[in-house]
C-alpha cells in the first residue's frame, strides 16, 4: 500500500494522497502544490453511518420496580409475560369449546376500550436448547445426594441426553404417530400487552399522569391474567432479564463470537440487572440486543442476522373459521397421524398474532357504513351488505370485532432454504384456510417484519386502511390464539419425561407440593411396553436425585445388571436370591413380642375392619390416615397365618370362621408370651403352632379345628424342608447397604403360591422394621415389588399391604408395584391399588384399559388418553400418569444406559451374549456396549 509523504496510509478514498507527482513542483513545507487540504465535506463523511435498525426498536429501558418496558416514545409502556397452555390432549370437541368462550371472554372483557387502543400480542415458538434443564434438574436434588459420585455421574449422561434429543433435525422420525422429526424443545408462548399513547395526554397531568399509567397498566394486566386463569391458563410477567434474553437470541441466532452459542455469549454479556442509576449515561434497550448490525435486502424483502437470512410472512385472510386450536392442539389427521399444525413448522418458526382491543361503537360504524354504501342490485353489493348487517348482529351479541395482524417470522441457514422453509410455512397455512402474502406481492416486507416485534405495531398509523390488520372475530382471535397445549406436568423434575412435542414433562412423586396423599405408586405395562426400562429409568432418576434407600422385590433376575452397574458407581448393594441353599430366614411372626407392649390388643374381633369374615372385606381404609394411628402388628400377623392355614386357597379361607381367627390371635399373643418367658426376642412358627395347640376350647369343634390349624402351621415347621429354612428359622439382620435386590427365585414357580405368599409378608416386616428405625434420618425408601400380577394373587394380601403400608408416609418410606397386566388381581386387591396415588400406565391393548376400570374410574378424557399411548420399538415408548390431580400423555425416551440394563427379552439377552463373545467381555461391559449401539441407532432413524 502507497505511503503518502506525511505518513497517511491507504487514504486514497478520501482524496488525500491522490493523482500524480509532479516533479517540477517544488515541494514546500512537506506538501506538493497539487496536495489539498481535506474539505468539511469529506470529514462530515468519515462521522455518516448508514440508518439505524435499532432506531426502528420500540424498546427504550425495563422497569424493574413496576416491571414494564419504556417504550422509544418515552411516555408509553408494555408489559412482557409467558403463558402457558392448557393442555387439551384428548379433549372432547365440547370440552374445547368450552375452553375456546372462557378464552374469548378474557380476550374481550379484561382489557378495555379507549380511542388510543391497547394492543394485545401472543408469540409461540419451539426454543430447542435444553442445556438448562440438566443443571435445573442437579440444582433439584436433595443436597445429601447432588455431589455423590453416582448422582454426578448420571447428571453428566443427562446432560449428554439432552444435548443429543434437541439437536438440528431432532433425535428421530417419529414414522408411528407425528410423521415428523421429534425433537427436544421448549414450546415458549409469550405475550405483550401495551397502549402507545399521545404525548399530550402526558403532559395534561405530569407526574400524577405517569402514575395513573402504571396504574391502569396492573388493573389491566391483573384483570386479564385472572382471566387467563379461569381458563386454567398461568400468566407469569417477565422480567427485564427474560424479555432481554427472549429477543436477544432472536437478533443474535449464530454469533461469531463465540462460534455460533448464542447462550455462551449472554453469559460473556448477561442482561444488566442493576440499578438504573448505575448505568451508563443514555444506556439503550434496543441498542444491548444487538451483537452485530443486521443488513436488509429489499429486493428479497430479508433481514440478516449474523448471516442468516429472516423474513416474515403475513396473513392477509382467514378463507374459512379457524377450528378452536387450529396452530397448537393436537389432532389426529386423515393419514392417522396426529400432531399440531405448529409441529410442522420449520425449524426457528414464531408465530405472532397481534390483536387491537379497538372500540366496538367505532367498529359498528363501520359495519353501518358498509351497509349503506352496498346498494344496487349486484350480487356483490346484496352479499357485503348482509355480510355487514350479520357482522353487526355477531357484535351485538357479545363477539367482538378486532383488527388483527397474524405472521410468521421464518429463518433459513440460506437463501434456498429459506425458500423451502417459506413454502412449507405457506402450503401449511393454506391448508388450514390461512392465506399468506406471498413474499413476492407483499409491498413492503422489510417493515412488515418489523411492525410485528413485540410492541412494535402502532395501530394509530394504520387504522385508517386497515392495509396490516384484518377485521376478525374474538371467537376466532379465540381458536387462532396459541393457548391450547400439552401437558408439561407440575415442573418439579423428580422424573423427567416428554411429550409428543418434545417439551420436558416433570412430576415427582416424592415431592410434598406433587402429592396430595403419598408417593405410593403402580406401574403397568404388558410384555413388551418397555416396563423394565421405564422401573430401571425411574430408579436411577431417584437415585440421583434423593438417594432413597431401595428395596428391589422381583423374580427372573431382571434387575441383576442394575445392581451389577450401581456397584461401580460407589452405592453399595445387596443383591439375595431365595433358593434352598441361600441362608435367608423370613419369619413372619418375628415382631409378635411388640404386641405384649401394646395397651389393647384386639382379641375380641371388634374393630370395623373385623366385623366381617370375608378376607376381601378384612382391611384398613386406605383413607383412614389417623396421625395417631398405629400399626396394626395383630392384624398383620394373623392375615400371615391365615395364608399359612389356608395354602391361599379360596376353598379354605370360606371355612374361617370369627372363631378360628379368634383362635389365631390368641396363639400369637400367647406364642410371644412364651418366647418372651424363654429370654428370646423373635417368634418363630413352630411357636404359634405349639400355643395353637395348647388352647383351652370349650368344645370338641374347636379342639379339632385348633389341631387341624396347628397341623397346617406344622407343614412349615418340618426339619430340612425349604419351608423351614425360610419361616423358622430367627431373622438375621440383614447389611446396611443403598440398594438391596431380592429375587424371589424358586417361590415365583407354580405350586409355591402360598410360600411366595408368607415369604413377602416375611419381606415386608423385615423392611418395615428397617423403616422405623430411619425415620429420622432424612433419606426416604422406596420399597419396589416388580412382576406384582405374580405375588399379589391372594385376596389376603392386599389387606396385609394396606395393614403394613398405612404409617410409611410418616415414617418416609413409599411402596411402588409394578406388573404386567391387572387381570390377575383379585378384586380384594381394589383397595389396595385405590391407596396408591400414582398410576403409570404404559402402552397397552384396549382389554387391559377395561381391566384398568375394574379398580379405577376412568374419564372419557383418561380413556382416550390410554389408548392413544403408544411404542416406536428403538425409540420411545408412552404411557399416561394418573392421579387426582394430574392426567398426562408422555413419552418416555431415556438415556440409552437406562434402556440398556433393561432389556430382560429373549433377544436382548442373546444380544449381550454375542457381544461377550465377540469382546471378550463382562456382561455389564456388554450393556454399555449396547447402549452405544442404541445412541448410534437413534442417530440414523
Amino acid at each position: 500500500m502507497a505511503t503518502s509523504g506525511s505518513g497517511f496510509v491507504g487514504l486514497g478514498f478520501l482524496g488525500l494522497a491522490s493523482g500524480k507527482t509532479d516533479k517540477a513542483d517544488p515541494i514546500k513545507h512537506g506538501r506538493r502544490r497539487t496536495d489539498r487540504p481535506v474539505t468539511v465535506e469529506q470529514v462530515k463523511k468519515l462521522y455518516d453511518r448508514p440508518p439505524s435498525f435499532t432506531n426502528q426498536l420500540p424498546w427504550l429501558e425495563f422497569d424493574a420496580e413496576h416491571q414494564v418496558v419504556l417504550l422509544a416514545d418515552g411516555h408509553s409502556i408494555g408489559v412482557a409475560f409467558d403463558l402457558r397452555p392448557v393442555s387439551t390432549e384428548a379433549r372432547p370437541e365440547a370440552w374445547l369449546l368450552s375452553l375456546r368462550d372462557k378464552i374469548q371472554i378474557a380476550l374481550s372483557s379484561a382489557i378495555p376500550e379507549h380511542d388510543d387502543p391497547w394492543v394485545l400480542q401472543l408469540y409461540v415458538q419451539d426454543e430447542t436448547r435444553l442445556d438448562r434443564l440438566a443443571g435445573d434438574i442437579a440444582a433439584y436434588a436433595q443436597p445429601s445426594a447432588k455431589d455423590s459420585v453416582f448422582s454426578t455421574s448420571w447428571f453428566a449422561t443427562l446432560d449428554a441426553h439432552l444435548a443429543e434429543i434437541s439437536r438440528p433435525g431432532g433425535l428421530f422420525v417419529d414414522k408411528l404417530v407425528t410423521g415428523s422429526p421429534w425433537q427436544g424443545k421448549h414450546r415458549k408462548v409469550r405475550g405483550t400487552l401495551y397502549r402507545p399513547r399521545p404525548k399530550a395526554l402526558l403532559a395534561q397531568g405530569g407526574q400524577l399522569r405517569i402514575d395513573a399509567i402504571l396504574q391502569e397498566s396492573r388493573d389491566i394486566v391483573d384483570r386479564f391474567s385472572a382471566g387467563m386463569e379461569s381458563a386454567g391458563i398461568k400468566l407469569t410477567r417477565l422480567s427485564g432479564s427474560a424479555f432481554h434474553d427472549w429477543l436477544f437470541k432472536w437478533f443474535n441466532p449464530r454469533p461469531e463470537t463465540t462460534a455460533g452459542d448464542v447462550n455462551a455469549l449472554l453469559a460473556l454479556a448477561p442482561y444488566p440487572d442493576v440499578d438504573p442509576k448505575d448505568r451508563p449515561y443514555g444506556w439503550d434497550l434496543s441498542e444491548q440486543l444487538m451483537n452485530t448490525p443486521p443488513a436488509a435486502d429489499p429486493d428479497a424483502g430479508i433481514w440478516w442476522f449474523d448471516h442468516l437470512p429472516h423474513r416474515v410472512m403475513v396473513v392477509q385472510a382467514l378463507k374459512n373459521p379457524p377450528v378452536p386450536g387450529v396452530m397448537t392442539h393436537e389432532r389426529q389427521g386423515g393419514d392417522a397421524k396426529s400432531f399440531a399444525l405448529f409441529d410442522q413448522m420449520p425449524e426457528h418458526t414464531v408465530m405472532a398474532l397481534t390483536m387491537t382491543i379497538k372500540p366496538q361503537d367505532v367498529v359498528r360504524s363501520h359495519l353501518l357504513n358498509i351497509e349503506r354504501g352496498a346498494y344496487g342490485d349486484y350480487a356483490d353489493a346484496k352479499l357485503a351488505a348482509s355480510d355487514a348487517r350479520d357482522a353487526q348482529l355477531a357484535v351485538a351479541r357479545g363477539n367482538a370485532l378486532y383488527p388483527l395482524q397474524l405472521a410468521f417470522f421464518v429463518r433459513g441457514e440460506d437463501t434456498q432454504d429459506l425458500a423451502n422453509k417459506t413454502n412449507t410455512v405457506d402450503a401449511l397455512c393454506r391448508s388450514n384456510s390461512l392465506h399468506p402474502i406471498r413474499e413476492e406481492d407483499d409491498l413492503c416486507p422489510l417493515d412488515s417484519y418489523l411492525r410485528n416485534l413485540p410492541m412494535a405495531y402502532e395501530p394509530q398509523f394504520d387504522h385508517k386502511t386497515l392495509h396490516r390488520s384484518r377485521l376478525v372475530f374474538s371467537q376466532q382471535i379465540a381458536n387462532l390464539a396459541p393457548l391450547y397445549g400439552r401437558s408439561t406436568g407440575t415442573g418439579n423434575p423428580g422424573l423427567l419425561f416428554f411429550n409428543r412435542g418434545g417439551e420436558p414433562l416433570t412430576f415427582d412423586p416424592l415431592n410434598l407440593y406433587d402429592r396430595k396423599k403419598n408417593g405410593h405408586a403402580l406401574i403397568v405395562g404388558p410384555t413388551g411396553s418397555g416396563k423394565s426400562a421405564t422401573l430401571v429409568y425411574m430408579i436411577l432418576q431417584m437415585l440421583a436425585l434423593y438417594r432413597p434407600r431401595i428395596f428391589l422385590i422381583e423374580s427372573g433376575n431382571s434387575f441383576g445388571l442394575l445392581g451389577d452397574y450401581l456397584k461401580g458407581m460407589d452405592l453399595t448393594v445387596n443383591a439375595l436370591r431365595l433358593t434352598p441353599n441361600t441362608d435367608v430366614s423370613l419369619p413372619p411372626f418375628a415382631d409378635a413380642v411388640k404386641l405384649l407392649g401394646v395397651a389393647k390388643l384386639d382379641l375380641e374381633l371388634i374393630g370395623t375392619q373385623d366385623l366381617n369374615d370375608d378376607p376381601s372385606d378384612d382391611y384398613d381404609s386406605p383413607d383412614d390416615d389417623d396421625e395417631d394411628g398405629e400399626r396394626d402388628i395383630l392384624g398383620e400377623m394373623e392375615i400371615a397365618a391365615r395364608i399359612m392355614i389356608t395354602g391361599g386357597e379360596a376353598r379354605e379361607e370360606r371355612r374361617m370362621t370369627r372363631s378360628d381367627r379368634l383362635m389365631i390371635r390368641r396363639a400369637i399373643v400367647n406364642a410371644a408370651k412364651a418366647v418372651k418367658t424363654q429370654g428370646r426376642d423373635q417368634v418363630l412358627t413352630e411357636d404359634v403352632e405349639q400355643a395353637m395347640r395348647q388352647l383351652e376350647r370349650n368344645t370338641q369343634r374347636g379342639n379339632d379345628r385348633a389341631e387341624e390349624m396347628a397341623d397346617a402351621l406344622g407343614l412349615f415347621c418340618s426339619p430340612g424342608s425349604f419351608e423351614h429354612q425360610l419361616f423358622n428359622r430367627p431373622g438375621k439382620a440383614w447389611p446396611e447397604c443403598d440398594v438391596t435386590i431380592l429375587d424371589l427365585g424358586l417361590l415365583a414357580r407354580e405350586g409355591y403360591q402360598d410360600k411366595l405368599t408368607v415369604a413377602y409378608i416375611g419381606l415386608m416386616n423385615t423392611i418395615n422394621n428397617r423403616v422405623e428405625r430411619w425415620q429420622h434420618d432424612g433419606r426416604p425408601t422406596l420399597v419396589i415389588t416388580d412382576e406384582g400380577h405374580v405375588i399379589t394373587t391372594n385376596p389376603l394380601l392386599a389387606p396385609y399391604v394396606i395393614k403394613i403400608t398405612k404409617m410409611w408416609r410418616k415414617l418416609g418410606a413409599w411402596f411402588w408395584i409394578a406388573t404386567q397386566n391387572l387381570d390377575d388381581f383379585p378384586d380384594a386387591s381394589r383397595r389396595m391399588l385405590t391407596m396408591l396415588e400414582w398410576w403409570i400406565c404404559l402402552v397397552m391393548p384396549k382389554d387391559e384399559i377395561g381391566q384398568i376400570a375394574r379398580f379405577r374410574q376412568l374419564s372419557e378424557e383418561q380413556t382416550a388418553l390410554l389408548l392413544a399411548a403408544r411404542k416406536s420399538p428403538g425409540q420411545y415408548t408412552e404411557g399416561v400418569v394418573l392421579t387426582d390431580h394430574l392426567t398426562a400423555l408422555f413419552r418416555n425416551v431415556p438415556p440409552a444406559i437406562a434402556l440398556a440394563l433393561g432389556m430382560t427379552e429373549k433377544e436382548e439377552k442373546a444380544q449381550r451374549a454375542l457381544l461377550m463373545k465377540q469382546h471378550g467381555c463382562s456382561e455389564l461391559e456388554a450393556v454399555f456396549k449396547v447402549a452405544e449401539q442404541i445412541s448410534i441407532r437413534r442417530g440414523q432413524s
